[in-house]
């Protein structure tokens, strides 16, 4: 019975310091799991938007976006994935970039074969939001909050480039600088200048956003004062239909137009051109009357606006 006792004593003092051993590997791997996950905490940060609050890596790499490529290239970080419409630009900085499908037409399945490390988004509904945060942290930047400077930076905000941003600002600012110079130098200062869509139906006036930006903002020339008062109420001011009744109220030194859906409209625009009205028009009769191509001018990106000055420099420096 003694033997038996000695035993089991000997079996108890064993696993007891067998537990203490293991005790004391368990602890001795606690501070290094603590700085993994320091770490871990280090590599990403807080963003607000739209939708709250979302973790995001502090230096994101692998992104995604359905609104901002043209801004993202700007500072420097190429999408491995973009929304249908962004790659519509041909430029050599846009091959390469994967088609994650429209913005009526998201292919999620997309995004989630290329494991973003961040999903970039424009205006979306809450669903799509929903959707597109199960994926990879997701932040969303209403469009009309900011004009094209501010997507920029915002963009560099978020992509932890804000150095690029304002880099990128001092090479456009330089060349706006130098387009500018061009064509007051052409068409001397206080000139104004007009912006008109044609469509089947409609007339369009154009003011400080999309088209108005390049000539307004950018180039800063000289809108009609009627066109001046409203961008005055509001700077985002982008557009509004007017009847030709009062056209000579937004009358200009030079005229741009562009025509929306060409063969609808260029059979109204042809009557337009023919009646008294419009050969009134100082524009008409010194023949500074520009007919440039939407495509080219309603986009409002980095990339987009530098092609508009290109264009806007060459017709309006141009000898007729």
């Amino acid at each position: 019975m003694r033997k038996n006792v000695l035993i089991n004593l000997g079996i108890l003092l064993l696993s007891l310091t067998l537990a203490a051993c293991g005790s004391a590997g368990t602890n001795s791997a606690s501070p290094a799991n603590v700085q993994a996950s320091s770490e871990n905490k280090a590599d990403i940060r807080t963003y607000k938007h739209t939708f709250g609050e979302t973790q995001i890596p502090v230096k994101p790499e692998k992104v995604v976006t359905l609104q901002y490529a043209s801004q993202m290239l700007s500072v420097g970080v190429k999408p491995i994935g973009a929304a249908s419409h962004l790659l519509e630009n041909t430029g050599a900085e846009f091959q390469g970039i994967e088609d994650v499908g429209s913005l009526e037409a998201i292919n999620y399945e997309k995004i989630l074969s290329l494991a973003p490390d961040l999903i970039i988004a424009g205006d979306i509904d809450q669903d799509v939001y929903d959707k597109l945060s199960k994926i990879a942290p997701t932040v969303a930047v209403p469009w009309m909050d900011y004009d094209l400077f501010g997507h920029v930076k915002v963009i560099g905000e978020i992509l932890n480039r804000q150095q690029e941003a304002v880099a990128w600002q001092a090479k456009f600012d330089e060349e706006i600088r130098a387009a500018k110079e061009k064509i007051i130098g052409k068409i001397g200062a206080g000139k104004t200048v007009a912006i008109y869509r044609v469509d089947a139906k409609e007339f369009y006036v154009y003011g400080a956003r999309n088209m108005g930006f390049t000539l307004y903002k950018a180039l800063g020339l000289t809108p009609p004062p009627a066109i001046q008062k409203e961008i005055e109420k509001d700077p985002s001011f982008w557009a509004a239909p007017i009847s030709l009744e009062v056209l000579p109220d937004y009358a200009a030194d030079y005229v741009f137009v562009t025509l929306f859906q060409q063969e609808e409209a260029k059979s109204r625009f042809n009557e337009i051109r023919s009646s008294a009205l419009w050969k009134s028009l100082p524009a008409v009769i010194n023949n500074h009357v520009y007919e440039i191509n939407m495509d080219t001018w309603l986009g409002y990106t980095p990339h987009d606006i530098e092609l508009q000055m290109q264009e806007a420099v060459k017709l309006l420096t141009q000898t007729p």
